[in-house]
């Protein structure tokens, strides 16, 4: 599961803080060669950086979008199934050996694996899986994929029926993918929407073994129900900042990160070629964000000039390094979404055009005064704060007055989720088709009230069409129907503008191949890379083995 509040955790780097660099070495984080006879094991551990973060919170709950560590999903609670977003129509069994669908999809039947414990020995069964999603329902705050849920009927120990109000095909991402399952038998005692679980007890090749606000360590759930995995013993998060990870990776103290390095082949690879790789992926696409809640970009005309404005080949090329490319205007995911492209705009591409934005801008009745926004940034993320920093020289071409503003990574996951925002840049992520990603973008049942936080359609928009091709879409599994209300969505995109595509999203992943080798490749995309993205980052370590093996 990609997380909401971690659609990527990337970081530029300076230097590594004193305090750090002492933090580090008492976490064994040196750059001295591997470990050997680590107390977990034989194997050495591994250093993982996944957020940018000064600090830790003890949040293991994985119902929680915000504040949750890494690894709460994937490493220690599982998915039913693993579906690989590289390999569109490929999942995997995982605690799900099964699933069918009945009821014109309005009902799911479930097998579970049998023999999976949870790591206090008590045994999974559908219960657990019972109990996950009737708490979504009860809790609608949690329920963040928006699930149409009815109610649950357990039909066996190893047998589980979901039943939804609507036709859910569509949502099977959303319900075998990317949710984690809990043990009913510990969440059952808690407020699941403010329990915190610091003591986490997952089905997962991963346990919490010691925290602190700086570090905190996971080791290998010996009965994990895969037999002989996973083969690192021990994972180590520090707490590195957005200005120390570049040094951590030149100096060999971390094994995978998820960061933007601005000249990665100079920095990380020059040297150690034979080591230090890397592998970037699309994940999903970024965006500029315009609040519709402010009268001005309600304005199409508005939104029109804007897009018009923005050179975003430039901000490819400058603030993204070449590292990606600009996406279609229709948001559709390429290459690969050839078939999702509505017909009169496959051929569609941006073109920055002063002129007729200044043109829009006065069509839209909209005066000059009203024409001054903040747009805000996680300051971390130095290649969205250098692309803001484009488009505000942009924009002030055509009369729009831009303050950019960088603040706190969970600053700005908790005002843009909220919709106290002007202007924002934010990634959506990807899925198995580009519907995941639209629908995360434009789908009202999302448009949360200013001041209440929402998973995706961060601008707020609302429009009766976009839902009617939404609801199109979830109600078949015909691939044909569904290719067509995509194209709908993306013409919405094109001609309506409620968001403004930029790039597409990298998957940043750097690892060294020193202490383990199996690391997914453009030759072997078996998960995304990235140590930010779950549950893909537990798939990469258990396909992990020592380095010479």
């Amino acid at each position: 599961m990609t997380s909401h509040r971690r659609q990527r955790s990337r970081t530029p780097i300076r230097l590594l803080p004193a305090a750090l660099v002492a933090a580090l070495v008492l976490a064994g984080c040196s750059g001295a060669p591997p470990e050997r006879g680590a107390a977990a094991g034989d194997a050495p551990p591994l250093v993982i950086h996944a957020i940018d973060a000064g600090s830790f919170q003890e949040d293991f709950n994985p119902f929680h979008l915000e504040g949750v560590n890494l690894g709460s999903t994937g490493m220690i609670y599982e998915t039913l199934e693993f579906i690989n977003k590289l390999k569109p129509g490929e999942s995997t069994p995982w605690l799900a050996t099964g699933h069918e669908w009945s009821d014109k999809g309005k009902t799911l039947t479930l097998t579970l694996r049998q023999g999976v414990k949870w790591t206090d020995g008590t045994p999974f069964t559908a219960d657990d899986v019972a109990f996950t999603f009737d708490t979504l329902k009860k809790h609608p705050e949690l329920n963040t994929a928006a699930l149409d849920l009815k109610g649950t009927t357990v039909l066996a120990p190893d047998k589980v029926e979901i039943d939804f109000g609507s036709t859910s095909y569509a949502k099977l991402y959303n319900i075998t993918g990317n949710r984690p399952i809990v043990a009913k038998h510990l969440f059952e005692k808690e407020n699941p929407v403010t329990f915190t679980n610091p003591k986490p007890v997952g089905t997962g090749p991963y346990m919490l073994s010691s925290f602190s606000s700086q570090l905190y360590e996971m080791k290998k759930n010996p009965a994990y129900w895969q037999p002989g995995k996973p083969v690192v013993p021990t994972l180590r998060f520090p707490a590195y900042t957005a200005n120390a990870v570049q040094t951590g990776l030149q100096q060999g103290e971390i094994d995978w990160a998820g960061a933007f390095v601005p000249d990665i082949d100079k920095i990380y690879v020059q040297g150690q070629p034979e080591t230090n790789k890397y592998y970037f992926p699309p994940e999903g696409l970024v965006s500029l964000y315009l609040n519709l809640t402010k009268p001005a970009f309600a304005k199409p005309e508005v939104r029109q000039a804007i897009s018009l404005a923005v050179d975003r080949d430039r901000i490819v090329k400058v603030a993204e390094r070449g590292y990606t490319t600009v996406a279609h205007p229709s948001g559709v995911s390429m290459p690969g979404g050839d078939a999702y492209l509505p017909p009169e705009h496959k051929d569609a591409a941006y073109s920055v055009d002063v002129e007729k934005a200044k043109q829009l801008l006065q069509q839209s009745g909209v005066e000059s005064s009203e024409l001054s926004f903040t747009l805000l940034v996680p300051s971390p993320f130095t290649d969205w704060v250098n692309a803001a920093q484009l488009i505000r020289e942009d924009l002030a071409k055509i009369g729009i007055k831009v303050e950019t503003r960088g603040v706190a990574f969970q600053d700005w996951v908790s005002k843009v989720g909220k919709g106290t925002y002007d202007m924002t840049i934010r990634g959506t992520p990807g899925g198995p088709t580009p519907y995941l990603t639209l629908r995360t973008l434009l789908d009202g049942g999302l448009a949360k009230p200013v001041g209440t936080s929402t998973s995706g359609n961060y601008e707020r928009w609302k429009d009766g069409e976009t839902d009617r091709l939404i609801a199109d879409y979830t109600a078949t599994d015909d691939q044909a129907a569904q290719e067509r209300a995509v194209q709908g969505l993306g013409k919405i995109m094109v001609e309506k503008v409620p968001v403004l595509p930029l790039f597409y999203s990298p998957s940043w992943a750097q690892y060294r191949t020193d202490k383990y080798v199996g690391w997914p490749s453009e030759q072997d995309p078996y998960a995304m890379p990235s140590p930010y993205t779950s549950p893909d980052a537990a798939v990469v370590l258990l396909h992990l083995r020592p380095a010479g093996t």
